[in-house]
């Protein structure tokens, strides 16, 4: 497989003032193509700053960053916001769904920044709710949908611009374990069809669902394994025996 992702000695602090707190104290990790990596670590651990690094989303202080080869360690903000467009999806907590627009409607919101058709944009984004079965929602807003079903529709969003890595963010912790289970059975399908997943957890127990577990402690990669033993989801929200 090829490599994806590649840091080497990253290191992230922060300023305010005369204070600096420093939350990553030199990372190497590599991730390639096609993985379904899980980051692990408690609250406070910078597995968040390390993912937001990672997605563009924020800069590292020192150290190097090459995606697909490229070295993007001091790309400017609107080059980073580009990479990002292109080249990431995301899968939130909190869903970040508008409330006033549709399920299809959301879906469609990163396809408003190209240049593809309405008719098109359209086609896509049914196709992907179709995928993860919401066929049936495709006009209701969030307020109308459980949380399972908002995360579904966070997930078809994510893959709308057809991304090269998708990273899951506690995509779990506003779910009961039945809809956790789903969410992780359409994060495992996507990973069996190719697609790149480094999801960020804080549950052991939800990580084991990925294929290669990463831990991070007080800013310092603390281990990094592949898991043997598997969870695997059922689509009805139950784990395979």
């Amino acid at each position: 497989m090829k490599s994806l992702i590649k840091i080497e000695n990253l290191k992230k602090e922060f300023r305010n003032e005369e204070f600096v707190t420093k939350v990553l104290h030199g990372i190497d990790l590599e991730i390639k193509e096609g993985e379904f990596v899980a980051v692990m670590g408690p609250s406070g651990s910078g597995k968040s700053t390390l993912m937001n690094i990672l997605g563009f989303l924020d800069k590292l202080s020192t150290g190097t960053y090459h995606f697909e080869g490229q070295d993007v360690s001091k790309l400017e903000d609107d080059e980073l916001a580009e990479m990002r467009s292109k080249k990431i999806g995301f899968v939130f907590q909190s869903f970040n769904l508008l409330n006033k627009a549709t399920t299809l409607e959301n879906v469609m919101l990163p396809l408003l920044y190209t240049d593809m058709p309405k008719k098109e944009r359209i086609k896509r984004a049914t196709e992907l709710l179709v995928s993860v079965g919401l066929e049936h929602r495709l006009d209701h807003s969030p307020s109308k949908l459980s949380g399972g079903e908002k995360q579904r529709v966070a997930i078809a969003r994510a893959l709308v611009n057809k991304p090269d890595v998708i990273f899951a963010d506690e995509p779990t912790g506003n779910l009961d374990s039945k809809s956790g289970l789903q969410v992780m059975k359409i994060l495992q399908d996507l990973n069996e069809d190719g697609n790149t997943i480094i999801l960020v957890t804080h549950e052991h127990y939800t990580a084991e669902h990925a294929k290669r577990i990463v831990k991070i402690k007080d800013g310092l990669l603390e281990s990094d394994y592949e898991v043997t033993k598997r969870q695997w989801a059922k689509q009805n929200g139950e784990l395979t025996k």
